[in-house]
């Protein structure tokens, strides 16, 4: 995992695209978490009770999923971004608009 880590970042190095940036940043994560979740099951399965072990277990596919989402989510922003911008669209985040009886 050290070694991909390193190469990743070597790569993102040579060749900075957002694309990348955003997988690497977000791949970082998940697998940081993944790893440190899957410390705590071994721990919790050798010295708690199995009910503790299912509680992390099912603990660590909740934020699992949360994190991929996330880096969903952000990927496809990214796109519409990139799509607003070719084709002349712009796009008005809903915080700046006002309401009906703001301007009444």
């Amino acid at each position: 995992m050290v070694l991909t880590l390193i190469r990743a970042i070597q790569n993102w190095r040579k060749s900075p695209s957002p694309m990348y940036v955003v997988l690497v940043k977000h791949n970082i994560s998940y697998y940081t978490c993944g790893f440190l979740f899957s410390v705590v099951n071994i721990f919790t399965s050798l010295l708690l009770q199995y009910s503790y072990n299912s509680m992390f277990h099912d603990l660590q596919i909740v934020i699992l999923a949360i994190l991929v989402t996330r880096m969903h989510r952000h990927l496809w922003q990214m796109s519409m971004n990139q799509h607003a911008h070719s084709s002349g669209f712009v796009r008005i985040p809903m915080s700046d608009m006002s309401s009906a009886n703001d301007i009444a």
